[in-house]
């Protein structure tokens, strides 16, 4: 019996359980307004893939790799972004939800002010995390808040963990620049 030939089939299996399978996905994301300064970094099976330094600027984002050697500018009103919309649509419908935390840092300079501010923020947080608990109820949400209470802070940062097959995103990618080539 010739058992070589079994390994040809194996290469088609593997390839096909790769596109299949879910990957797990994990973005994180930090901004401060005061500063107009960000943080994106995309993780995929807990390896870094890019992390990215953002600020917005009126028309454009303004994106610096993590020596901030290269700068890139994305317009908003560009074809590039128009395909990154589109495919961001597209993909929302496919994910899988596992965890979204947020982490906030606020400070009004006031204590009252600040904890009532922070309050309210967590009740805002709490109504969407119910309303997303309602569309996905295996997810995990958790708010984290910090009040400073005796300086002006503004600082916002989120953890999403996301399973995706790979399949979906090649076709979401495809879809999207079909239909903004349109």
């Amino acid at each position: 019996m010739n058992y070589h030939y079994a390994f040809y089939y194996l290469i088609p299996a593997v390839f096909i359980l790769l596109i299949v399978f879910p990957v797990f996905i994990e973005v994180r994301v930090s901004y401060n307004p005061i500063f107009n300064r960000g943080v994106v970094a995309l993780f995929i099976f807990k390896k870094k893939i890019f992390y990215y330094f953002i600020s917005f600027h009126g028309t454009y984002i303004e994106l610096k790799n993590e020596k901030e050697t290269k700068t890139q500018e994305l317009e908003f009103e560009s074809e590039k972004f128009e395909v990154m919309e589109e495919f961001g649509k597209q993909v929302a419908y496919k994910l899988k939800l596992k965890k979204f935390y947020i982490f906030y840092n606020i400070g009004v300079d006031d204590a009252f002010s600040g904890a009532m501010l922070c309050g309210l923020i967590n009740q805002i947080f709490t109504f969407l995390f119910l309303f997303l608990k309602s569309k996905k109820p295996t997810a995990s949400f958790c708010v984290y808040d910090t009040v400073s209470y005796n300086k002006e802070v503004f600082e916002l940062a989120g953890v999403t963990q996301i399973s995706i097959s790979l399949f979906d995103i090649a076709y979401s990618f495809l879809y999207s620049v079909i239909i903004t080539k349109e």
